[in-house]
């Protein structure tokens, strides 16, 4: 009984400590009725977005086909090459929220030429993204740009664009393999 008093003590002094806190507290409050107003700067991080994909590439990667007169055998890939003609590829889907530049690069396994695998002959061609020509360096083409996309991106047509086919490309079956790539600059 004696230790029933004691925790019932206990308890009651707790809660008198509480009534006083709470009432204490509610009295500041009452007495703080002056409106202030504060300041509040929210800063938020947004990292750097750059992507590109290519809607006829599996990733990054595809080949560009296209042949000069009747081609043996039943061929599922490309076109017959004229001479200046331009051919569309697909698309690219750019992604960016750069503010500054960035490149994208196309890297080109047969340095921008069509190549006849039987012959060795090879028909010269440039690759234009959005329209616009690509600058070639090498064995790649590349293209700067600074555009800031909305959010879901923008999509470019991507196209290969032929000259004048040397009179002496023999008959075939023509190829190049891409490697699309986007980098900030």
């Amino acid at each position: 009984m004696k230790k029933m008093r004691g925790i019932l003590r206990s308890i009651a002094k707790t809660l008198l400590v509480l009534v006083l806190v709470t009432g204490a507290l509610s009295s500041v409050f009452a007495q703080t009725s002056n409106k202030t107003s504060a300041t509040i700067q929210l800063a938020v991080y947004v990292p750097p977005i750059l992507t590109l994909s290519v809607n006829f590439a599996s990733g990054g990667v595809t080949q560009i086909t296209g042949h000069i007169g009747n081609t043996p055998g039943t061929y599922n890939n490309g076109f017959e090459l004229r001479p200046n003609s331009i051919f569309t590829l697909g698309a690219a889907r750019i992604v960016s929220n750069l503010t500054s530049s960035y490149s994208i690069i196309i890297q080109s396994m047969n340095s921008g030429t069509l190549k006849n695998q039987d012959s060795g002959s090879e028909i010269a061609y440039d690759l234009l993204i959005g329209g616009i020509p690509a600058a070639r360096y090498g064995d790649a083409f590349r293209v700067v740009s600074s555009i800031k996309t909305p959010r879901d991106g923008i999509e470019l047509p991507v196209s290969i664009a032929l000259g004048n086919i040397p009179p002496n490309a023999s008959s075939g079956l023509y190829a190049d393999n891409l490697l699309f790539n986007i980098m900030a600059n």
